[in-house]
């Protein structure tokens, strides 16, 4: 719901502060009093069309704030998530207007684009009388009331499935088309590629192994000096490092005889001899077994040249060309069956367009009958409405299109994941003249009444939760003023409801009830919205009913309609 509305420099609205009510909230004022500036306002802030015409004369900008609750609106709060903004129970939506640049938007403080805004704003209130931002003058809203009417939301998902996976199908075909023609015009490359690779039969760290044979073969001398000169440290005739520990070991085993406390100390010592010995030894292998190989240096700088040209060709490393060598080989193999394959893909779209087409007649075949529906509960609604000469139609087209996935009676049309037909509200407006789209000549006053008419039969499913009738009331008096109350009132029991009148039937059911006033101060003119209590609401209603002259009688009468309404 909407909690709370700051306007601040708007036209005549220099700081107003509105706190809504759940449920139905009525505004009533003289003509000229404000009463469409709160509106227009409510419509900025939803992302709507503005100009800096509207900044209040004196002031360089002007600035409207509001608060929704949107604890029980998942859909606002998915969309939140997906635009990367603050998730809360509260939504705070501002829009400036400045004289100087350009009209900033923000969502939980964040600065957001316009489009953002309006797509929060379409999931949170609907505005219906005189102004742009009202579902019903929207052609792609009328398919989605059809469908909340008809609860078809199970043939919408199998429908949309169906679209995914022909959509899926379509692409893996068309990639195997275009690497069929790909691979046609490399084939012979690839098939040498290949070939190359195979021929220099790589094995994964191979480079590595052969650097480290080819570093010793190359270094030979330095390592027969190196090896040479350890062992004759360790057992040379003029410098012996073992005789030398042995003589040690000697002395230190005698040594301990003596003082047993060297005996911890005399084992580390033995443990160290010991390695020293192994060490020698090891040495001396090593120097015995070197042995220089020049044809085996040459094969070994070959091969590495080798693997350094595949590298420079292929990949960066051995791992990375056999993984390129693997890629050829799935590509030569699969040109080899790409017949097969593109076949087996045809069927599989053929399949999947099938079970499309099936899917989408269903909810096609669905649709028609909601529609006939809608139109008879429409027509009642109107009816209540003081509309009886209006005749309302939905509208169901297909639209012809040759790259289309729908076919029907041999011709071709477009379909997508929402199905193929193509819906929009038609009405006639007096008897003997032909349907033409809503959108084109319903007047502010007709769009709203039909609007109040689709949103009561809607009222259980439809998911915006705030409504806006704007002098829903126009060329409305009497019984049907009462019918449209009561509609009203009954609608605001499953939305929050701000309705803007001038007939008392319709202010007599509201659970709020504000006064819109202009007055003059210093010379300046203001707006202001006064939240009104018992006793004034008692006399608001009055005054719609009789004027500025009040009798205890009109005032009576007005106590009675709104204890009516209570009792609606």
């Amino acid at each position: 719901m909407l909690k709370s509305l700051h306007i601040r420099n708007w036209a005549l609205a220099e700081n107003l502060q509105i706190n809504f009510r759940p449920h139905l909230n009525i505004l009533t004022g003289e003509t000229g009093a404000g009463k469409s500036i709160l509106v227009g306002a409510i419509a900025a802030v939803l992302g709507g069309r503005t100009f800096s015409e509207v900044v209040r004369t004196g002031f360089e900008s002007a600035h409207v704030e509001a608060i929704f609750n949107i604890s029980s609106l998942p859909q606002v709060k998915n969309l939140l998530q997906k635009k990367g903004l603050a998730v809360q129970d509260e939504l705070f939506l501002r829009r400036d207007i400045s004289l100087k640049s350009s009209s900033r938007a923000f969502i939980n403080d964040t600065p957001v684009t316009m489009a953002t805004l309006a797509e929060a704003g379409d999931l949170l209130l609907d505005i219906h009388g005189q102004h742009e931002h009202q579902s019903l003058l929207r052609k792609e809203t009328h398919r989605r009331f059809i469908d909340a009417l008809g609860q078809l939301a199970p043939y919408l998902e199998a429908v949309a499935e169906a679209f995914s996976t022909v959509k899926s199908v379509e692409k893996s075909l068309s990639d195997l088309q275009r690497k069929q023609r790909e691979l046609s015009e490399k084939q012979e490359l690839f098939q040498f590629q290949y070939e190359e690779i195979e021929k220099a039969a790589l094995t994964p760290g191979e480079e590595d192994r052969l650097k480290e044979e080819q570093k010793r073969l190359a270094n030979m001398e330095k390592l027969f000096e190196y090896s040479e000169n350890l062992h004759n440290l360790f057992e040379g005739d003029e410098q012996n490092v073992l005789q030398g520990i042995g003589l040690i070991d000697q002395q230190f085993t005698q040594l301990t005889q003596y003082a047993g406390d060297l005996k911890k100390l005399y084992d580390e010592f033995a443990s160290a001899k010991i390695v020293l010995e192994e060490t020698a030894r090891s040495i001396e292998e090593f120097r015995n077994q070197l042995e220089f190989d020049p044809q085996r240096l040459e094969e070994l700088e070959s091969r590495l040249d080798l693997i350094s040209r595949l590298k420079k060709k292929y990949g960066a490393t051995i791992e990375e060309i056999l993984e390129y060598q693997a890629e050829l080989k799935e590509s030569l193999v699969l040109s080899e069956n790409f017949e097969f394959e593109i076949a087996k893909l045809n069927e599989q779209y053929s399949t999947a367009l099938s079970v499309y087409q099936q899917a989408v007649v269903e909810l096609s075949n669905r649709r028609k009958d909601v529609a006939r529906k809608m139109e008879s509960l429409v027509q009642e609604q109107l009816q209540l409405l003081g509309m009886p000469t209006i005749r309302f139609k939905v509208w169901i087209e297909k639209l012809e299109d040759a790259n289309g996935i729908f076919t029907e009676d041999g011709r071709t049309y477009y379909a997508d994941e929402l199905g193929v037909d193509q819906m929009e509200f038609y009405i006639s407006p007096n008897p003997g003249e032909d349907f033409k789209p809503l959108n084109r000549i319903a007047s502010g006053g007709e769009i709203s009444r039909i609007m109040l008419a689709l949103k009561s039969i809607l009222a259980e499913i439809d998911e915006v939760p705030v409504l806006i009738f704007d002098e829903i009331d126009m060329g409305v008096s009497g019984r049907i003023a009462q019918s449209v109350g009561r509609s009203i009132h009954s609608l605001s029991k499953s939305h929050q409801i701000l309705c803007i009148t001038h007939l008392a039937q319709i202010a007599s059911y509201g659970e709020a009830h504000f006064s819109v006033e202009k007055y003059v101060e210093n010379g300046r003119t203001f707006t202001q919205i006064i939240p009104l209590g018992e006793d004034q609401r008692v006399e608001a209603v009055a005054r719609l009913m009789a004027g500025e002259h009040l009798t205890e009688n009109v005032i009576q009468s007005a106590r009675q309609l709104i204890a009516e309404g209570r009792e609606d």
